[in-house]
């Protein structure tokens, strides 16, 4: 069953969310990044915030993922 906060996502890496993390398209093929928080409300504040909000632009990881795309080194 789909989560409501996963359909608020709008960041292209955002794989999937846990307890107490949220889990990333990774750097090398095929993985995956965990995010981990302290609890559950500072994880979903950040989905909403930043994962939610343009596009996921706010996040540093996105901000490195974009760039490792843009210069062709992840396909």
């Amino acid at each position: 069953m789909s989560k409501f906060i996963e359909g608020m996502i709008e960041c292209p890496f955002y794989l999937r969310e846990g307890e107490g993390f949220i889990a990333c398209e990774g750097i090398i093929t095929g993985s995956s990044c965990h995010h981990r928080f302290e609890n559950d409300f500072q994880k979903r504040n950040y989905e909403i915030d930043v994962c939610s909000t343009n596009g996921g632009k706010k996040c540093r990881y996105y901000r490195t993922m974009a760039l490792l795309y843009e210069r062709g080194l992840k396909a």
